[in-house]
Order: C-alpha cells, then structure tokens, then sequence
C-alpha cells in the first residue's frame, strides 16, 4: 500500500466519522435526557473509572462496547417457527380437525363420482 493510497483511505475514514458524528451526538443526546439521572450519574462514574484504569487494565474499556444482544437474523427466525410447527405438529393431540376436513374433502370427492 502506497502512502497516497494510506492518505486518502486514512482521509475517507475520517470524513465517514465525520458524517456519523451528528447522528451519534443527537442518539447520546436523547438518551442521556430520557434516562434517570442517577443513571446517567452511574455511566459517567463508570466511564472515569474506566479512563483512569485503562492504563494498568485495558479491559476496563470493555464498558464502552455495547451490551446490547444482536437480533435475530431472518434464517434464524425462520428456523425457529419451523422448528416449533413441528415440534406441536409431533407433539399435539389430533383434535379431528385436519382429519375431518380431509374425511370431508374426500367425501365431496366421492359424492361427485356418484352424480
């Protein structure tokens, strides 16, 4: 990799903070206005906390990663409804209605041979 090339990839990086810069600022802004004060009082001392460590503990910055679980894929979501139908679908008594709609289609069937 050329300099120039490290420049403009350096540059491109830096402007794209640049641009999610105002988004992250109006997010952190709601949030610390919707959230109770004592728990932003609580962020703010684990954040100092964490900055003052950092130096003997790295790890102590593992606060700033979000805690927030990742969603479900589509597959994944997908897989579990499937999962589940033929878990009830092995699982659950017969209570005749699919058979009896069957029996009933059948017999319509029947009825039309006969006329």
């Amino acid at each position: 990799m050329t300099d120039d090339t490290k420049v403009k990839s350096i540059l491109r990086r830096y402007n794209r903070a640049l641009e999610n810069l105002v988004e992250a600022r109006l997010a952190f802004d709601q949030l610390n206005s919707s959230a109770p004060q004592d728990s932003v009082d609580i962020w703010n001392a684990s954040i100092i906390e964490a900055e003052n460590d950092r130096s003997t503990n790295p790890s102590a910055m593992d606060i700033m990663h979000s805690q927030i679980k990742t969603r479900q894929t589509l597959k994944e979501i997908r897989a579990a409804i499937m999962t589940e139908d033929r878990i009830s679908i092995s699982t659950a008594p017969d209570d005749g209605g699919t058979t009896d709609w069957l029996v009933e289609g059948l017999d319509i069937e029947d009825e039309m041979w006969v006329v």
